[in-house]
């Protein structure tokens, strides 16, 4: 919800001046025919020159206090939808004082399209991605008026309403002000959520052989509850320095993770729709939407089976420095956190898919399921999946394609070809 000040003047003072020049104009203009009109003693002449005079007194007036005590809000039902729900939004005008307006016109900056905003009267705008609300109204003296809207949130991701120009003038219509409201408000949309079997993937076990309904005894890397001898075959990895430096004779000490038997379902999203635009490139929209709906999907598909799920993808945050990076773990709001991360996901590759795999693959905890959510594939990342399978994981590939094609495993690695109309 976002307020205009009761009593706000135009930031910029350029705007008056012409007005002001103009009406100092019409002021001369019609006190010299006064003037003549007394020296002829012209009664019909003065009888003009007087009702002029009266009309130029009146708009001076409107014109000065036209924008005080003017009063505009905005707001909306909720701050967060889920795709496809519908969100309210009303917009409130007052006029905090005895002057009417006769004419006050409003343009509110508001999304575009494929967001819709019922009933509403939009055009377009200078703004990129935006369209405007306009409304022509009059309103009384101390009188507060409503507008309801309804927004149907068909796209994902971050929406910004605002900023707003509000324009009024006397009811002659010879001068106008106006001012901007800059304050805004965002509505974020999560993305959208689609059955597995939609997506052409098994009803059953999609991610393997591997039930991730049955508890299966994994070890959790972020929980060290000791050390132990070093044994032939233990993950360098998994060496504690601190433990071996205080060890008699410097023996090689390796850390023991707490087990656990819920399951983790990690899922890697590739955010880049090509092999070069990593940096920058460009991108195809409908293939981004497509990988971060599958994404989402399969995060939801694990924790509705009580699964531990994370997210990472080569992107970051929308108005953030930070990686979109969430690791597996108990918390019960894990997959609201995975949604909006999807949701505030900027379509800008922060490094290459398999330098992605590699990074991740350093965390992860033995047995893990690997879902990578891409649109384009190459050996290096077929190489970096082949190394998570290698090293005790389960790794998925889900291939986003505007073709009708099935993926064959790769070597043993379970892969799928999503297609973007199935997404829709």
């Amino acid at each position: 919800m976002a307020v205009l000040p009761v009593g706000v003047q135009p930031n910029d003072s350029s705007l008056w001046v012409p007005t002001r020049v103009k009406n100092e104009a019409w002021f001369w203009l019609i006190g010299g025919v006064l003037f003549v009109s007394l020296l002829l003693r012209e009664g019909q002449l003065f009888v003009i020159a007087s009702i002029l005079l009266l009309v130029a007194f009146v708009s001076r007036i409107w014109e000065r206090y036209c924008l005080v005590g003017l009063g505009y809000r905005r707001t909306l039902g909720q701050q967060r939808a889920f795709f496809g729900e519908q969100v309210q939004l009303t917009i409130e005008i007052v006029n905090e004082k005895p002057l009417p307006l006769a004419w006050l016109e409003i343009e509110d900056t508001v999304p575009g399209l494929p967001l819709q905003l019922e009933p509403a009267h939009t055009g377009p705008s200078h703004i990129p991605g935006r369209r405007l609300l306009t409304m022509l109204l009059s309103i009384r003296w101390y009188e507060r008026v409503r507008r309801h809207y309804t927004v149907e949130c068909r796209a994902r991701g971050i929406h910004a309403f605002g900023p707003a120009t509000l324009r009024t003038g006397d009811v002659f219509g010879l001068t106008s002000q106006e001012t901007t409201f800059e304050a805004q408000d965002s509505l974020l949309v999560y993305p959208k959520i689609v059955p597995l079997d939609r997506l052409g993937l098994p009803a059953s076990n999609p991610f393997g052989d591997r039930p991730l309904q049955r508890q299966w005894l994994f070890e959790d890397p972020l929980r060290t509850v000791g050390v132990r001898d070093y044994r032939p075959g233990d993950s360098p990895r998994r060496l504690h320095w601190k433990a071996t430096a205080r060890a008699p004779g410097q023996a090689l000490q390796v850390k023991l993770f707490e087990p656990t038997t819920s399951h983790r379902l990690h899922v890697l999203l590739n955010v880049s729709t090509s092999e070069q635009n990593w940096m920058w490139q460009g991108y195809d929209p409908d293939a981004l939407e497509a990988a971060i709906t599958t994404a989402a999907s399969v995060a939801n598909f694990g924790a509705e089976r009580g699964l531990l799920i994370g997210l990472s993808a080569n992107a970051r945050l929308f108005h953030s420095s930070a990686s979109v990076r969430i690791l597996p773990n108990r918390d019960p709001r894990q997959l609201m956190y995975i949604f909006e991360a999807l949701a505030r996901l900027v379509p800008m590759g922060s490094m290459p898919p398999e330098a992605l795999v590699e990074l991740e693959g350093r965390e992860l905890a033995y047995g893990t399921t690997v879902v990578m959510v891409t649109s384009v594939v190459n050996r290096p990342l077929i190489h970096q999946l082949q190394q998570l399978k290698r090293g005790g994981h389960q790794p998925v590939l889900l291939l986003i394609t505007a073709a009708d094609e099935a993926l064959a495993p790769l070597d043993g690695m379970l892969a799928y070809a999503i297609r973007i109309e199935d997404t829709l």
